[in-house]
Parts: structure tokens; C-alpha cells; sequence
């Protein structure tokens, strides 16, 4: 009896331990929304797939199979002592039948039937709980992602940026690249450098961004471009690494399969609109040129004046000398691009937006007269990172912001056009000219809109690389931006990494702690059960096993059954409802009532036998 009472309390122990774990476990993954294997384990499961899931279901096996040993002994036990009872037959049947995982199926005890069913169902569906709760499966693990930006928009950066464009020759370095880039910038944004028309990606820096940057700096130090040290910051700035400043909240280090990430950050573009010179107020709107042939040089040379309610600007070429009917150069003209109001110098600027007059001669004269309205401004764009490429989404989080506290930033804007306008027209041709060949004549308008889009977003990228490159935050000159914090504006995003774990929010899981929560109450209520009949009722034939034939043979010869009716006419069925009960040989049941010594002495053998209960 001591051994029984032992091995029910090691069933209890056990089982206990293994419900505690499956729940510590569950409560971790809930708690901390994912857990995560190392990078290490990570690469085996990629190089090595199937010895994971050969290890994941021999271990779910083998916890399987003593989840059930423990179960069906717990209640083999409960069983042995509850039929001591007065019990019906078809009863009797259902606690074997639990006892072997087997359901009772009889439609005229469906309830007990549904018992079996439920109670089988559960045996069976152990395995693959314990492997769908082992088994690691492939997640994106999402990290969040918060940093700062600079403030293209903000007091406090105008303020710096207003003595460094006055510097004379301060930023010819940085003149230098914008020239390079410019063009490359707008041309990225049309998309018409690409066949079809339908991707593009525009480089700079050793990042590529889909079609255009945006403005924006990238947040994400896998995607900072080149990590070669700048050898110049501020406006002098051509190129070199740049400074990430995010940083990802309760991340291992772990890097995964893959990681793409999503980023709300300030961007920087424009609101263009662009008309024919003849649909304006000649009031407001004009635009004018003078020019002169050269007969010994055959060049010309072209003066253009612009005027707008902004002020006025003016343009100069040297070209070599055609006319609108040259058939001789049927491939030479001239695209000139007047930016107005002209700025003689940075000194307390007050623009804040800009115009651009566009008219093409020669081979360009299918462009009239135009005029693009240009209205800078800053916003809240959303920026994917993924496969080595940037990706700009304009859907602006909260109002946008106009340059009224920047104008030194729309200045700047306004002067890389007016390089722009200067450096690519050459003595023959136009690049953005030769573009707009491309095109169907009705979508002009869209294509110098996005155009001139493109150029604005590349300049306030120019902007943030070359007062964000690295070291300019230890840079002595730099000290009054990157001491005022409101120099700088917060980001947010987040990373995603595909990797293996586990993930809390999967419904699955819910469903697999019932299964176990019912295995381990059933498991613990049937072992404490008999523990309780064991201290109040001690058993005589320890040994006795209702679900075994070959006992349950040995019980009935013992007689205490001949009134059973017999197999013919249905008889099996009327034993239904037939109530028997245990005795332990010595003519009184061993549960007749709780508490109760007996002293009565067997009058034969103490071998277990049933006997019928009126």
C-alpha cells in the first residue's frame, strides 16, 4: 500500500511540475510578447531543418507519452476504487473505457458517450499540443525604433544655417556635388530615365532610395550608405558617413533572417504647381529675352528677365547659334530656367517659397512659356527600409510645415535651382530638355512638377547628411545646433527581423493550455481521489486492475453475477442498467462508508469478485 500511495504522490508530484513549466513558459512568451532563439540556433534550424523537426517531435513524444502514463494511472487507480461502489454496468463500461483511451459510443448514453469522446479526444491530441508548443516557427519580431532628426523646419537651425551660406566660398566643395547631383535627383523623380517609366532609384552616398529621397536623412544604420569618414561637414560637405541617431528598445542583438524596417521621420518636399506663362496675369507674371550672334564665333549669347510677385530673376547662356527653323541642327536648343526673386545674398532673407520660368528654343521649342510655383515645407513621412532600398511614402502624419522659421532653408532651395539653371544647359543642349522629349506633350506639367519635386527633396537630404555627418556633433563649430534640442525633431518606427520563436499573440496557444489545464486537474483530482480511498478504505487486493481482462475475468469467476440475463434476446443490453460493486472477498465492500472499520473475517478467499446491488 505504501508503494500505491508513493506512486500516486510522484503521479501528482510530476505532473504538477510539467503543468508549472507549460504555464511559466506560456507566461514568459505573454509577458515579454516574443521569445526569441539566438542567431546560432537560428543558422542550425536554416541549415539543418529536418533533424528540428525530428528533434521537436521525438521530445514531444516522449512528454506525450508520460503525460499519458501518468494520466491513465491516476485514474486506473481512482477507477479501482470508485467501482467498490454500487455502479451500473454500462457505467463500469465507461470507466474502462477511460482507462484505455477508447470512447463509449451508444447513442442511448450519449452523455456518457460525450465524456469518452472529450476525455479520447484530448489523449490524442497530447502529442501534437506538446509539439505545437515546442516547435519554434518562423515570425517577424517587431523591435521599436526611436531616435531624433534634424529639424530642417525649426528656429534654430536657420539660425546656423544663415552665416554658413554667407560665408564667401565657404561651401564651393558642396557646390560642386549638388552640381553633380541635382539633375540626377530631378530626373530620378520623373521616372523617365527608366523604360516604361515605372521604377527608378536615385543614389547618393552609397544609400539608394526608390525614385526619390524624400528629404530625409536615413534613421537606420544599416542603410547610412558609405563608412568613410567625412573629410568636410557643413555646407562644405561631398560625401562620407553620416550619423544614425535612433536606437531599438529591448533589442538582443540578434539579427536573424532578414530585417525591414518602418520609420516615421521627417521628410522635406514641396508643393509645385506649374502653368502656362499665358494662363497668368501679365501683371504679376512675365518673362522676357535679349540675344546677340557673334558671325565670327557663330556663338549667342542670351539674356533672360523674369518677373513674379516675388521680385525678379535673370538668366545667361552662351549657345551655339541656331534658330527656330535649323535644319542644319535639327539636335541643338536652348531650355532656359529663370529662378524668381534672384538673391544677390543671403543676408536676412525672407523667402520662403520661389518661382522657376521655363521656355525652350530651337529643338525645344515645344515648350512654351511656363512657370512653376514652388512652395517648400517639412512633414511627417513614413519610410521603409527593405532590401538594401529606401522607400518614401508622402502621407504626411499631422499638418505640414512651411518655411516661415527657415527661410535661410528655402534660400538654399532656391539657389541649388539656380545652379541647376546655370550648369545644365551647355553650349548645345539641355538634359532636362532631352527628357521632356520623351514624353506625351499633355503631361509636361506633371513631369516639371515632379521634376523640380525631386531637386527640393535632394537638397534637404543634402541638408541633413552635411550638418549630420559624422563628428559634426563634436565639431566646435556645431556646438550651439546640436546643444539646442530644438534643433531636432523625434522619429519612430520599427524593425521588424524574421527569425524563429515563439510568438504570444497565436490563439493556438490558448487552446493548447486547455488541453493541458484539463489533462493535469484530471490527472491530480483522480490521483488525490484515490490517495483518500487508500487512507479511509485500505484495499485487501492492491493489485486488482478493472481494465484489465484477464482481472476482471478472475472477479466474475468468483461469482455474485449468475442473475445476469444471458446474451440472447438483447439481454446484454438490459444489463445496462444492472448495478454491481467490488468486494474484496471478505463479503462487505471496502467503500461501503466512509470511515467505517470492519472487523468481519473472510469466509473464504479474499480474491476481489462482483456482486449484484438490488
Amino acid at each position: 500500500m505504501a508503494k500505491q500511495k508513493l506512486l500516486l504522490v510522484l503521479t501528482i508530484l510530476i505532473s504538477t511540475c510539467l503543468f508549472a513549466l507549460i504555464w511559466g513558459f506560456m507566461i514568459v512568451v505573454w509577458h515579454q510578447k516574443y521569445v526569441i532563439l539566438s542567431d546560432s540556433v537560428v543558422g542550425l534550424i536554416i541549415g539543418y531543418p529536418t533533424v528540428l523537426t525530428l528533434v521537436s517531435t521525438v521530445i514531444s513524444t516522449i512528454l506525450s507519452v508520460i503525460t499519458t502514463l501518468l494520466l491513465s494511472f491516476a485514474v486506473k487507480k481512482a477507477i479501482n476504487h470508485y467501482i467498490t461502489r454500487p455502479i451500473s454496468l454500462v457505467k463500469l463500461h465507461t470507466a474502462i473505457a477511460l482507462t484505455i483511451s477508447q470512447p463509449l459510443l451508444r447513442w442511448d448514453y450519449y452523455k456518457l458517450s460525450l465524456l469518452t469522446l472529450i476525455f479520447v479526444g484530448l489523449i490524442t491530441l497530447l502529442n501534437s499540443s506538446w509539439t505545437t508548443l515546442l516547435l519554434p516557427t518562423l515570425l517577424w519580431w517587431p523591435v521599436t525604433i526611436n531616435g531624433t532628426d534634424l529639424d530642417l523646419g525649426s528656429s534654430a537651425f536657420n539660425a546656423k544655417l544663415g552665416p554658413d551660406l554667407n560665408a564667401p566660398g565657404h561651401y564651393q566643395s558642396g557646390l560642386d556635388l549638388i552640381d553633380i547631383m541635382a539633375s540626377t535627383s530631378g530626373t530620378s523623380a520623373t521616372r523617365l530615365a527608366v523604360v516604361g517609366g515605372s521604377e527608378s532609384i536615385f543614389a547618393f552616398n552609397g544609400v539608394s532610395y526608390d525614385t526619390s529621397s524624400g528629404g530625409i536623412l536615413p534613421a537606420v544604420e544599416d542603410y547610412a550608405g558609405t563608412t568613410s569618414l567625412p573629410i568636410k561637414i557643413g555646407l562644405e560637405y561631398y560625401g562620407g558617413q553620416v550619423a544614425a541617431n535612433t536606437s531599438l528598445s529591448k533589442y538582443k542583438g540578434r539579427y536573424g533572417l532578414a530585417r525591414t524596417y518602418t520609420v516615421t521621420q521627417q521628410g522635406f518636399s514641396a508643393h509645385i504647381n506649374c502653368t502656362n506663362l499665358s494662363a497668368l496675369d501679365p501683371n504679376q507674371y512675365s518673362m522676357s529675352f535679349n540675344n546677340f550672334t557673334s558671325l565670327n564665333t557663330t556663338t549667342t549669347t542670351w539674356e533672360w528677365e523674369a518677373n513674379c510677385p516675388l521680385g525678379a530673376g535673370s538668366g545667361y547662356w552662351s549657345t551655339k547659334a541656331f534658330w527656330e527653323d535649323d535644319s542644319e541642327s535639327p539636335y541643338d536648343g536652348l531650355l532656359a530656367i529663370i529662378v524668381c526673386p534672384e538673391l544677390l545674398s543671403f543676408v536676412d532673407v525672407t523667402v520662403t517659397k520661389f518661382d522657376v520660368f521655363l521656355q525652350g528654343m530651337a529643338q525645344y521649342s515645344f515648350l512654351n512659356a511656363m512657370v512653376c510655383n514652388v512652395t517648400p515645407y517639412v512633414a511627417s513621412f513614413d519610410v521603409t527600409y527593405n532590401q538594401s532600398m529606401i522607400s518614401v511614402y508622402q502621407l504626411q502624419h499631422g499638418p505640414i510645415r512651411l518655411l516661415q522659421n527657415s527661410p535661410n532653408v528655402a534660400a538654399f532651395v532656391l539657389n541649388v535651382v539656380s545652379q541647376l539653371s546655370i550648369s545644365s544647359q551647355t553650349t548645345y543642349n539641355n538634359p532636362l530638355g532631352e527628357l521632356l522629349h520623351l514624353i506625351d506633350p499633355n503631361d509636361i506639367n506633371n513631369i516639371l512638377e515632379n521634376y523640380f519635386r525631386g531637386l527640393v527633396e535632394f537638397s534637404g537630404t543634402y541638408l541633413r547628411s552635411s550638418y549630420s555627418a559624422e563628428g559634426a556633433n563634436t565639431d566646435s563649430t556645431m556646438q550651439d545646433l546640436y546643444s539646442n534640442p530644438e534643433a531636432f525633431t523625434p522619429l519612430n518606427g520599427i524593425m521588424y527581423v524574421s527569425t524563429y520563436g515563439w510568438d504570444g499573440k497565436r490563439l493556438t496557444y490558448i487552446y493548447i493550455l486547455c488541453v493541458f489545464t484539463v489533462i493535469w486537474a484530471v490527472t491530480v483530482a483522480a490521483a488525490v481521489f484515490s490517495l483518500i480511498q487508500e487512507r479511509t478504505h485500505p484495499r485487501t487486493c492492491p493489485t486488482f486492475d478493472a481494465s484489465n481482462p484477464v482481472h476482471l475475468m478472475v472477479a466474475s469467476s468468483a461469482g455474485g453475477l449468475e442473475t445476469l440475463a444471458r446474451f440472447e434476446d438483447n439481454g446484454a443490453l438490459e444489463n445496462d442498467r444492472a448495478r454491481v460493486r467490488l468486494s474484496d472477498g471478505r463479503d462487505v465492500a471496502p467503500d461501503d462508508e466512509v470511515g467505517e472499520k470492519t472487523s468481519a473475517r473472510p469466509t473464504g478467499s479474499t480474491m476481489p469478485r462482483f456482486e449484484i446491488v438490488p
